[in-house]
């Protein structure tokens, strides 16, 4: 075809490149930014709090993939020692989560054992071990494994891209002799959803006083989440940055690739108006 009657070839190709990369745009980097917001189906992570009254905290959690594929088995087991060693408490807790919402799902799923609030399949609705990706400044429905149910975790403060969390809960009772206070402070990275650092301190209000105990995150703990946190980042980052500069020279090409044909000429295009009406 000649190039008086006919559009050049390196005109096609910049359209036909401009339009692949179009797709691209609007297919991978939002696939990418799906999936770093997504739980992994294969994680497995121990996170460790300490108590100035000599207790130590040990999360042990794991995930798994479902025959849903945007649903995910989690499994947790948390134990507390004394000073010596000695298990004080041991609680294991099967959830499944929504991978994007990170939300459990609204079926009979979750089961809870050691806990004050044992259950079997039951419906839970608040989150606990993470919180959603693109985290807003709001409040949360915050699930108290103490409890067996979720109270509000509110927004208090920004500090860059980290959001700090507060929630205070006084004399909820748990039997006839014992009442339950707990105060926590949960810092979240807005971005990744990861809770980096979370202390609290719960009083258990018995019949012969009062029983506090403290959890905070360790060094090396925080290191792993805020490290596991920037990982999710950097990945947004790029999907963001691959989308915008896919987009640009997507179109860019298209804008070239259409101008080179010649159609806005004198003349030219009225032409091809005319032919296809004919």
């Amino acid at each position: 075809m000649g190039t008086d009657t006919g559009i050049k070839r390196s005109s096609i190709i910049m359209l036909v490149a401009g339009v692949l990369l179009l797709v691209f745009a609007f297919t991978v980097p939002p696939y990418v930014t799906g999936q770093a917001r997504t739980i992994p189906k294969d994680l497995d992570m121990t996170l460790v709090s300490e108590s100035p009254q000599g207790y130590t905290r040990t999360e042990h959690l794991i995930t798994a993939p479902t025959e849903e594929i945007d649903e995910i088995a989690v499994h947790v087991d948390n134990v507390v020692t004394d000073s010596s060693g000695a298990v004080v408490s041991e609680i294991s807790d099967d959830l499944v989560l929504i991978g994007h919402s990170r939300y459990p799902v609204l079926k009979p799923t979750a089961t809870i054992s050691g806990s004050p609030a044992d259950s079997t399949d039951a419906v839970r609705e608040g989150l606990h071990y993470f919180l959603p990706a693109n985290t807003l400044r709001n409040s949360y429905p915050y699930y108290d494994i103490v409890l067996g149910d979720d109270q509000p975790v509110d927004y208090v403060e920004r500090d860059g891209n980290v959001f700090t969390f507060y929630q205070h809960l006084r004399y909820v009772p748990l039997d006839d002799f014992t009442h339950y206070s707990v105060e926590r402070t949960l810092v979240v990275d807005r971005f990744s959803g990861i809770i980096v650092q979370k202390d609290e301190t719960m009083t258990f209000h018995e019949a012969d006083g009062d029983r506090n105990v403290e959890f905070s995150y360790t060094n090396e703990t925080r290191e792993l989440l805020q490290q596991r946190a920037d990982d999710i980042d950097q990945r947004l980052e790029w999907a963001k940055a691959l989308d915008f500069f896919s987009k640009f020279l997507g179109l860019l090409l298209l804008a070239i690739g259409v101008f080179s044909t010649g159609i806005f000429k004198q003349g030219r295009l009225m032409s091809i108006v005319n032919s296809l009406r004919k």
